[in-house]
């Protein structure tokens, strides 16, 4: 099978614990590098006894049996040495806030596995401690054509590990890499009725938050503020967090930078007619119907300029 060399050491990285040093398979990307302008898309089927949040940009499961939770970050474009990152960083900054480590225990675990189509897989094995409590995290990279995804693995005890193991198993079984659509080196070109819905728009749409007091992956869907931020040149950029969302200027936000590290929401934007359709990430591609210039809905969402 393509991906059994990686579902097996995953397996055998859940049942042991941190995988044994010296054990090693596959080749090593040294420093893989944006050969080819295309965009893989990472397929999987999703884990069995885990379901979809709404949490975060990436896909985002949570296990209805034990406190454990796995992500999935679609491909995004890198350069440079990205296992020589990984070993540095853990690449920390590509993990939802929601999910990212803030004090790593021990020193982690690298190992390389293989993955068919796949430039380079490399599994980080780390444990992180939170107010004394260790919890363990598996960080697979996968990178292909210049750009790399990541399944993060996350469980709070060796019981949970134990009972998630079949399903990361099952998971890890079904990955494979599919080739993507040329990405464009530019903005597309837009017209002048474009260029007048540039700005930030703001509506309230539902976001699931975790219940910590409550049983394993329950929750709630308040209504929370969303953001669209459109510029002159024809970028778009979707995001919850506030924090990332400039007061008034829209030209003031980095969206190259954003392209970058969170791929899955950014895109570009025209106007046909009165629709306004943006584009993100792979193959996501989101209609709005345009009221006037400074409102568009989706979905029953108005989002009003700001």
């Amino acid at each position: 099978m393509k991906t059994q060399s990686l579902a097996i050491l995953m397996l055998l990285g859940l049942t042991a614990g941190l995988v044994p040093n010296g054990y090693t398979q596959g080749v090593s990307m040294a420093n893989p590098q944006m050969a080819h302008q295309s965009l893989p898309t990472l397929k999987y089927n999703p884990p069995p006894n885990f379901f979809k949040l709404s949490s975060c940009a990436c896909d985002d499961y949570s296990s209805t049996e034990v406190n454990a939770a796995i992500q999935i970050y679609q491909f995004r474009p890198f350069t440079g040495n990205i296992q020589a990152e990984l070993q540095r960083t853990l690449l920390r900054d590509w993990i939802d806030p929601l999910y990212r480590e803030e004090n790593v225990g021990a020193r982690p675990v690298f190992k390389n596995v293989t993955l068919e189509g796949a430039q380079a897989v490399i599994i980080a094995r780390f444990v992180e401690n939170i107010a004394g409590l260790p919890k363990e995290h598996m960080r697979t990279v996968i990178v292909a054509n210049g750009a790399a995804a990541i399944i993060d693995v996350s469980a709070g005890t060796e019981y949970s590990w134990q009972r998630i193991t079949p399903a990361v198993g099952t998971l890890f079984e079904s990955v494979s890499i599919e080739a993507g659509a040329t990405m464009p080196a530019s903005p597309a070109r837009i017209s002048a009725a474009g260029r007048t819905m540039a700005g930030i728009y703001m509506g309230y749409k539902p976001k699931f938050t975790v219940n910590l007091f409550g049983p394993v992956g329950t929750g709630t869907f308040p209504p929370s503020p969303h953001f669209y931020l459109l510029s002159p040149d024809g970028r778009a950029y979707r995001t919850f967090d506030i924090l990332k969302v400039p007061k008034s200027d829209p030209s003031r936000f980095d969206y190259a930078a954003a392209a970058r590290t969170d791929p899955e929401n950014s895109g570009q934007f025209s106007v046909q007619g009165n629709q306004l359709v943006m584009r993100f990430g792979a193959a996501d591609t989101v209609t709005a119907t345009m009221v006037s210039r400074d409102v568009f809905t989706i979905y029953g969402v108005t989002y009003a300029r700001q």
